[in-house]
C-alpha cells in the first residue's frame, strides 16, 4: 500500500528518497517506481503526518500527495473512492478541482476522470467547483492498473492574473534619450537592451528623443539595436503567452518639441535630485496614474534629463537614494515602481476611509 506519492524534478528521485529516510528512517521508499521518472513512492508512514513534515522539510519536492484512497484504474471505481475520500476531507462549502494524471494505456482520458469525479462530488456533497483557485484539490494519480486519490490544498504557485496591469502599461510613453558615445558596438548593445525592456512591459510607445545634433554613425547602431531588441522579445512573448501580444510602437521626436506638444500631461522624471518614493507619495502618484490617459516617463542616457524639463515634471522621483541606475535599468526600475504605486492606491484609499 502506498502512503504518499512525491512528485519531484527528474534526476532528483534518489536524492529525495534519502532525505525522506532522514526524516522517517523506518519508511519504505521507492524512487522511480515502475520506471516512472519524477516519482517517489513512500509506504509505512501516516499519510497526513508525512505530508506536513515532508512539505516543510524537503524543498526538492514539487508536490506531496498523501494517499487517502486507492482503487483499480476504472472510472466508476475511481469515482466511488474519490467520493468517499471527499466526504472525509472536503468540508461543507469548500470549493474543489479535480486533477488527474495518467500513466499507462487506458480506455479513458484524464479529462474523463476529472468530469466524472467532479460531477459526482458536486451532486452528492454540493461543494462548488473552482478550477482557478480551489480551496482543495482532488488528485487522481493513475499508474497502469492502479489509481491513488489524494486531497490537499493547492500546491501550485500561480501567477496572479490582472488585466489592469497591461491596461495601465499601455498608457505609458517612455521618452528615451539616445545612447551615443562614439562606440557603435556599445550603442548597439545598449539599444538592444532598451528595446527589449520596452517590449517586455508592452508600454504604449517608446519615443527616442533627440535634444542636440548627433552623428548618424553613432545614432544608427543605437536605433538598429532598439529595433532588434524589441523584435527578439516580441518573438519570445508570442511563443510564451496564450494571449495576443502587443508590438510596442517606436517613434523619433525632438525632445523639447515633444514636451511642448504634450504640455499639461503628466511628466515623470527619475533623478538623484528627486523625492524619495515613500508610501504616501506612491499612493498619491497611483491616484493620478489611474486617472490619466497618458503618462510620459523621461529616461536619460549618458547624460540626464535637461533641467528645464525637470521643472515641468509633475513628479521627480528618486527610486534608490545613493544609487545611480545604468541606462538599461531605468525602464524596468521606473515602470516596476509605477506599477506598485498604481496598485498601492487601493490600499491607500482603504486607509483613508
Amino acid at each position: 500500500m502506498v502512503s504518499i506519492i512525491l512528485k519531484v524534478r527528474r534526476g532528483f528521485e534518489k536524492i529525495v528518497a534519502t532525505r525522506v529516510l532522514d526524516i522517517f528512517p523506518h519508511a519504505k521508499v521507492t524512487p522511480r517506481p515502475l520506471g516512472r521518472d519524477g516519482i517517489v513512492f513512500i509506504d509505512g508512514i501516516d499519510p497526513d503526518v508525512g505530508f506536513k513534515e515532508i512539505l516543510r522539510k524537503i524543498p526538492e519536492i514539487e508536490k506531496v500527495l498523501p494517499v487517502h484512497g486507492q482503487s483499480i484504474a476504472k472510472i466508476d471505481a475511481i469515482t466511488e473512492v474519490a467520493l468517499n475520500v471527499a466526504r472525509k476531507y472536503l468540508y461543507t462549502g469548500e470549493s474543489f478541482a479535480v486533477r488527474t494524471t495518467r500513466r499507462g494505456s487506458h480506455d479513458f482520458t484524464s479529462i474523463d476522470v476529472n468530469v466524472a469525479v467532479g460531477a459526482k462530488i458536486k451532486e452528492e456533497l454540493n461543494n462548488p467547483v473552482n478550477l482557478e483557485a480551489p480551496d482543495k484539490v482532488i488528485w487522481v494519480e493513475i499508474f497502469d492498473k492502479n489509481a491513488y486519490i489524494s486531497i490537499t490544498p493547492e500546491q501550485a504557485i500561480k501567477k496572479p492574473k490582472s488585466d489592469e496591469t497591461l491596461k495601465f502599461l499601455s498608457k505609458i510613453s517612455v521618452i528615451q534619450l539616445p545612447f551615443v558615445n562614439g562606440d557603435p558596438e556599445g550603442a548597439y548593445r545598449m539599444g538592444v537592451r532598451i528595446g527589449r525592456a520596452a517590449q517586455a512591459f508592452e508600454i504604449g510607445e517608446l519615443v527616442i528623443a533627440l535634444h542636440k545634433v548627433v552623428d548618424i554613425n553613432d545614432f544608427e547602431p543605437f536605433l538598429k539595436g532598439v529595433l532588434e531588441g524589441r523584435a527578439s522579445r516580441y518573438e519570445v512573448q508570442k511563443k510564451s503567452y496564450a494571449r495576443k501580444v502587443r508590438l510596442v510602437p517606436i517613434r523619433i521626436y525632438e525632445l523639447f518639441q515633444l514636451a511642448r506638444s504634450r504640455y499639461g500631461e503628466v511628466f515623470i522624471v527619475t533623478s538623484a535630485r528627486g523625492r524619495m518614493l515613500n508610501e504616501e507619495t506612491c499612493t498619491e502618484i497611483g491616484d493620478l496614474l489611474a486617472q490619466e490617459k497618458r503618462i510620459n516617463v523621461f529616461a536619460g542616457a549618458r547624460e540626464g534629463i535637461p533641467t528645464g524639463l525637470i521643472r515641468w515634471a509633475k513628479y521627480v522621483i528618486n527610486l534608490c537614494p545613493g544609487v545611480t541606475f545604468a541606462t538599461e535599468h531605468t525602464i524596468p526600475a521606473v515602470l516596476s515602481a509605477l506599477i506598485l504605486c498604481y496598485y498601492n492606491r487601493k490600499k491607500g484609499k482603504k486607509g483613508r476611509t
